[in-house]
């Protein structure tokens, strides 16, 4: 299983809503999310887990 990691702002329901959705569509794909809290925590997540495939950045 490969796993794509999304960051962005949450806590906003027309952000997040839509980003749940796409989180559910990947999911039915086969993918695993993560859900890094900022650019540090992403750099970790690659570092240690080659399986990361990709990364979704939601910014304004």
């Amino acid at each position: 299983m490969n796993i794509i990691a999304i960051m962005g702002p949450h806590g906003v329901y027309h952000k997040d809503e839509p980003i749940k959705e796409l989180d559910a569509a990947l999911q039915r794909q086969g993918f695993q999310t993560i859900w890094p809290q900022n650019s540090a925590d992403l750099l970790q997540f690659i570092e240690h887990n080659p399986r990361i495939c990709g990364v979704i950045f939601d910014w304004d």
